[in-house]
């Protein structure tokens, strides 16, 4: 680009004596008249537009052009007519002496009119860096040959030079190093074969990935201890084989092997998952990483292959994969539960209406028989929503060997017909402090488990005694108290030792896949902790398993029935309620109940129709709010109800396994209920709101009595003043 460039600029600076003659004299303004712009202008333009540095001088050496790039170059801003042969501050041979301006290049260029080409200068700029370069000085001549000044171009040289150096630097490097080796190689021999032993020590001592090396044909050539511990092979007895004797049968029939051997070879790399078999023929899930290795002439000699057993992270992804359809599964159960518990909420009370009208005994036999199945229905609803929501337990006193009974009732169509069930129940047991739901619920997931450890049959035994306190020696971590202990006991094929220190962790399971989710031992776990109390587990091999469940004995068992059966004829003091709900059918039932518990009933279908009633009556007592309503939910309904009728309680009603926090507060009940909680509510809250109301009125009343006296002169009674 260079040399064209000087030439074009030649080539028109003596375009006139290369044509000669009067023809080109003639020719000439007819080009330049041709021309939309000034020739010279023209030139100046595409000389600044260069990114190499350029400028010319007459033919004495005075600068007569320097373009922007010339600037960059010197680092300062040249002289025109003031500067002479150069448009840098200082030059300097190649080897460092001082150049005068005068012996530069473009100096001798002038001098001898002649180009200059294939020496190099070094520039130094006003800060003092320098830069080599290489100029291409050109004479430049008029129309009669006669000299009139020069062109020049600097192409610095410091990329090159760099370049150029780098070879010289490395065998510097190189020389100084070898003398370093030479002097040292002893040492370095001895250094190696550490540095090698230490490797082999460093490989060996991976436990964690079996790393190992495999000739170009996939013979194994070396092993390290992590791949001894995960394949269970000793160095002695693998070297030497082809390593698809790790992929399995079916593996090894569809080529598997050798195409990830082709696939590293071609791509430099190989990955995938995959199940692996170990020396005993017990399989694991494996990251398999195979990288190809080359000499320095790029042929290959073999393959560095690492393995990692994943398969406990992958049970740990299959786990949380597992957990997150139980999720859903949750979540739809949930809902179902609802519209389930709706329906029973409406079933149980016009049952029980039905009795207080029917005389025959058999028909109110039939009555009751038909109450205590949807009751169980009830309860097998709370059990679905326990277990798609779980939530904090609410404890009472429960009958334990009642709860016994009737699951023992239930257990044979769950378990089958293979096992015997045997309930060894102590007359005296304690009731216990726990929720009836969540005990009857951790009785199946034992049965469930003990089922599964009798594959082909055995017996059940299910017992209850009392555990008082001096003979809890043997379980620090309950408080002291006593207990009542209900014992599973199965004939199965019994625990090791290792699978007993694990049974309660969530998602362990010794069941194959797709045969169990590892949550029914641990939300036994969870609900005994609940409950205050433990669970323990004796287990052999061979012998069969007991679980033992403690739970804290229930103080009062006597006066809490008491208290319960007077409940039932007691709902308060008669009042006026609103009972607001979308379920036309719960809505009317409970309204039916509360009449029949002497109170007077207002139903309204939905918030926006309560709302509005409202607004036209609020002489209520008490709101019973359904929670889960359409268009407006009931906590929202009644934070805007207080705002109409200050004060007023609140009872929720929920089909639903938790309310969630309620920003209005208020006391809940869920469904379905019997006519006897339904009453206990009542008498509970409007026999306390009774209560304030009491206290307000009767200080009205001794306000307005104040100011009658007041008004009528008289002076209010005090007590004697104390002196």
């Amino acid at each position: 680009m260079i040399h064209n460039l000087t030439r074009e600029v030649k080539r028109h600076s003596n375009l006139a004596r290369r044509k000669g003659g009067k023809q080109a004299n003639e020719r000439a303004p007819k080009q330049l008249e041709s021309h939309p712009y000034d020739t010279r202008g023209y030139f100046r333009e595409l000389l600044d537009a260069l990114p190499t540095a350029v400028y010319t001088t007459d033919a004495d050496g005075r600068l007569t052009f320097f373009n922007q790039a010339a600037v960059e170059f010197s680092g300062r801003t040249p002289e025109i007519g003031s500067d002479q042969w150069s448009v840098t501050w200082r030059l300097y041979w190649p080897d460092g002496r001082p150049m005068a301006h005068d012996q530069c290049p473009m100096a001798r260029a002038l001098k001898e009119d002649q180009s200059i080409r294939g020496e190099e200068a070094i520039a130094e700029r006003p800060d003092g860096t320098r830069v080599p370069f290489m100029p291409y000085p050109t004479p430049l001549h008029d129309a009669a040959g006669r000299l009139v000044g020069a062109v020049n171009m600097l192409v610095d040289l410091t990329d090159r030079k760099k370049v150029e150096a780098a070879p010289r630097l490395l065998n510097e490097i190189l020389e100084q190093r070898v003398e370093e080796r030479t002097r040292e190689l002893t040492e370095a021999s001895t250094q190696l074969g550490e540095s090698e032993r230490r490797f082999r020590l460093f490989v060996g001592g991976v436990t964690d990935y079996a790393i190992y090396m495999l000739d170009p044909e996939g013979i194994i050539t070396n092993w390290n201890s992590g791949a001894e511990r995960i394949k269970g092979y000793q160095a002695q007895e693998i070297i030497g084989q082809h390593f698809s004797v790790f992929y399995t049968s079916r593996d090894r029939q569809e080529g598997l092997p050798q195409r990830a051997l082709m696939i590293a070879a071609r791509d430099g790399r190989f990955e995938a998952d995959g199940w692996r078999v170990r020396k005993d023929g017990t399989r694991f899930w494996a990251n398999v990483v195979i990288d190809a290795v080359h000499d320095d002439g790029g042929v290959l000699i073999g393959f560095a292959k690492v393995t990692r057993d994943m398969t406990e992270r992958r049970a740990i992804d299959e786990q949380l994969r597992q957990s997150q359809k139980m999720e859903a599964v949750g979540q739809l159960t949930n809902g179902v539960a609802h519209d389930f518990n709706n329906l029973l909420a409406t079933i149980i009370p016009n049952l029980e209406l039905a009795q207080f009208h029917i005389k025959e005994q058999r028909v109110e036999k039939y009555l009751e028989e038909a109450i205590r199945a949807a009751e169980r229905g009830a309860q097998l609803t709370n059990q679905l929503l326990a277990f798609s929501r779980p939530q904090e337990l609410i404890t009472e006193p429960v009958d334990v060997n009642q709860v016994v009974s009737e699951a023992c009732e239930m257990l044979p169509r769950t378990i089958g017909p293979t096992i015997e069930i045997e309930a060894l129940l102590d007359a005296d047991a304690w009731w216990a402090m726990t929720e009836p739901a969540q005990l009857e619920l951790a009785i199946l997931n034992l049965a469930i488990n003990a089922r599964d450890a009798m594959s082909a049959g055995g017996k059940l035994t299910i017992a209850s005694k009392n555990m008082a306190h001096g003979y809890l020696s043997r379980l620090p971590t309950l408080d002291p108290g006593d207990y009542v202990v209900i014992s599973v006991a199965d004939t199965g094929a019994g625990m090791s030792e290792e699978v007993r220190a694990r049974a309660f962790e969530p998602f362990f399971t010794t069941k194959g896949t797709g045969k169990g989710t590892g949550l029914g031992l641990s939300m036994v776990y969870g609900f005994a902790k609940q409950s205050g109390g433990t669970i323990t587990i004796d287990s052999e091999l061979g012998q069969g398993t007991t679980f033992r469940i403690y739970l804290p004995r229930a103080p009062h068992r006597l006066e809490a029935a008491e208290e319960a059966d007077q409940s039932l004829c007691n709902a308060g003091p008669p009042s006026r309620i609103l009972v607001v709900d979308d379920n036309s059918a719960v809505r009317t039932i409970t309204a039916v109940i509360i009449r029949t518990l002497g109170h007077d009933v207002i139903e309204a279908a939905g918030g926006e129709d309560a709302l509005d009633l409202l607004e036209e009556d609020r002489q209520f007592d008490l709101l019973i709010v359904d929670l889960a309503m359409p268009n407006m939910h009931g906590d929202e309904f009644a934070a805007r109800a207080r705002e109409l009728v200050p004060g007023v309680p609140t009872l929720f009603v929920t089909g639903y396994a938790e309310p969630g926090r309620l920003r209005t507060g208020g006391d809940i009940l869920k469904k379905p209920f019997r006519r006897a909680q339904l009453a206990e509510k009542l008498r509970y809250i409007l026999s306390f709101s009774a209560r304030r109301k009491g206290g307000d009125v009767n200080g009205r009343a001794a306000a307005a009595r104040r100011l009658e006296r007041r008004a009528t002169g008289q002076r209010e009674t005090r007590g004697p003043r104390r002196q």
